[in-house]
């Protein structure tokens, strides 16, 4: 949680941190300030004191954070530049001579969203000006760590974010329902239906709900069989073909996600995709019930992987390299991003508990591109502080839709 990042740096022997937005949203920035700054450069002790800089088109957003702040005019920053040849040398500068002010010297772990180059640039100039600063390498970084959980103002917006994504999936499996059946493909008033037209059907939801869509996963057949294929929106609908529906919408302009799956069949379904999704089902039901608190996160991913073994899949257990099967981890966490800390899989280094304040995803999938199917069912999960758990996507699971004739 933010309120964790002092305390954090301390454990881990920082003097600091400074977290960098140069012209545009980073996650980063929002999650230390609690502000969607475009442009400014925030530096924080490990006591708790802190400056924010920031661009004077910014300033009552800056006025919010709740530190000591002035602008970068304020410190001729573009004298700075021509003085020093290039933005990038006078931000470290800028940087360097921060620090200095609010007594920072050791280890600092650096943050922002920046072209390697430029980054680097950055950091060895105010390295050079400020010697006392070092550049903190641990890994996990001190946010990561900190993001890992979620307060309670952060869990009321991740369920806000997912109910919008539940009343979108519960839109389009409507919508799907009323389709009428043209051959092996399916109309509605406008016209064929295809998986651009589902996929404008979500997105219109999710502005519904002040969320914004990204790159939602609408893909059916062989695609649906590559996890992450975001489909063709050209393709017509097709019968007797697995749908498959990844929806992960967050915050409009920037903030928190909610992550979702659901498998389709328009119809009723081949034997052969019955059978995966009924295999799929078993794995996210084992999972989901087997949760607990103070387990190894990667735990799930052992018993989803020992049942799909046992049905004769292949897992990342039996092949690393398998493209058909279960090929990926079982979750992962979301907040300000789609996927971030922790994970339910990895290495067997990866031996991070489950603990409250988590949001995670349950996603087991089984692929088969060559036989034009894949499965996927996601859920996202509260690990509340009482050490039970709630499904903050409580969407219906159903595999066949049937459509009017």
């Amino acid at each position: 949680m933010r309120q964790d990042i002092d305390r954090l740096m301390r454990e881990r022997g920082l003097a600091g941190m400074v977290v960098f937005a140069y012209d545009r949203y980073n996650t980063a920035f929002y999650y230390a300030t609690g502000q969607r700054i475009h442009y400014g450069m925030y530096v924080r002790a490990a006591d708790g004191r802190a400056h924010l800089i920031h661009d004077a088109m910014e300033r009552d957003q800056a006025a919010q954070v709740g530190c000591e702040c002035s602008s970068f005019a304020q410190h001729q920053l573009n004298d700075l530049i021509e003085r020093e040849g290039r933005p990038a040398r006078a931000f470290g500068v800028l940087m360097a001579d921060t620090c200095a002010s609010l007594g920072i010297a050791g280890p600092v772990a650096f943050f922002g969203d920046l072209g390697a180059g430029f980054a680097y640039d950055m950091l060895e100039r105010a390295l050079a000006e400020n010697p006392a600063l070092k550049v903190d390498r641990g890994h996990p970084d001190v946010l990561t760590l900190a993001r890992m959980t979620k307060s309670a103002d952060e869990v009321e917006v991740l369920r806000r974010t997912s109910q919008g994504a539940v009343a979108a999936i519960e839109r389009l499996r409507e919508h799907l329902g009323q389709l009428k059946r043209d051959g092996d493909h399916f109309r509605n008033g406008n016209g064929p239906v295809t998986l651009g037209g589902l996929r404008h059907l979500l997105h219109e939801e999710f502005l519904a709900h002040g969320l914004e869509g990204g790159e939602t996963i609408v893909s059916q057949g062989r695609d649906a069989g590559v996890p992450h294929n975001r489909g063709n929106d050209a393709d017509l609908l097709r019968a007797g073909a697995p749908l498959l529906v990844d929806i992960f919408p967050g915050e409009a302009g920037g903030g928190y996600f909610s992550d979702l799956t659901r498998t389709f069949c328009m119809g009723p379904a081949p034997a052969p995709l019955q059978r995966l999704f009924a295999d799929v089902h078993d794995a996210f039901r084992l999972a989901m019930d087997r949760l607990k608190v103070g387990d190894a996160c990667r735990d799930s991913q052992e018993r989803v992987c020992e049942l799909f073994e046992q049905r004769g899949h292949a897992t990342p257990r039996t092949d690393a390299t398998a493209q058909e099967g279960y090929v990926h981890g079982l979750g992962h966490g979301v907040g300000l991003a789609v996927h971030e800390a922790p994970r339910l899989g990895g290495p067997p280094s990866n031996t991070q508990p489950l603990v409250p304040g988590m949001v995670i995803t349950v996603e087991p999938g089984l692929y088969y591109p060559s036989q034009e199917l894949g499965v996927r069912i996601e859920d996202l999960v509260l690990v509340r502080e009482d050490g039970t758990f709630e499904n903050l996507t409580p969407a219906r699971y159903d595999l066949e839709v049937r459509p009017g004739a």
